[in-house]
């Protein structure tokens, strides 16, 4: 009986923390990169220690516009950058951490242009000097 209880109480707690940890991805999915950079999968082709922007190609729009403007800014302060318009990801038999990470990679991108991904953090349009600052606080060290 005392076994009984021991497996009950462990099973809710279990149960609670898989809820509270759900709650908590999704929340992260809901604001991924609307006003700071989030922990994201990054995408197939990034490359390390440099700016990844996404944004649609050869488009007068604003989005398009902003993009060739942080793009132009970060090269003129020595940063490594390369744009591009899609992503994909290609895992095999992804971790729960790595599915989180592409869904919120996925929610970024999908709230407007420029998506900017930078080591493993990623934002939605974010200001020139906001991507500057994530990209040497990622690199510190290096």
């Amino acid at each position: 009986m005392r076994l009984l209880k021991i497996v009950f109480l462990f099973a809710v707690l279990f149960g609670a923390y898989r809820w509270w940890d759900g709650k908590r991805s999704d929340e992260l999915v809901a604001t991924a990169g609307q006003h700071t950079f989030v922990p994201v999968q990054m995408p197939n082709g990034a490359p390390e220690h440099a700016v990844l922007v996404l944004a649609p190609p050869n488009c007068p729009s604003d989005e398009a516009q902003r993009a060739e403007a942080l793009v132009q800014h970060l090269a003129a302060q020595g940063i490594p950058v390369k744009k591009g318009s899609t992503m994909s990801f290609d895992i095999v038999n992804p971790t729960s951490e790595q599915r989180a990470g592409v869904e919120r990679a996925v929610a970024v991108f999908q709230r407007g242009a420029p998506a900017v991904f930078i080591n493993g953090m990623a934002m939605s349009n974010p200001t020139p000097a906001q991507a500057v600052a994530e990209y040497r606080r990622t690199n510190r060290g290096l």
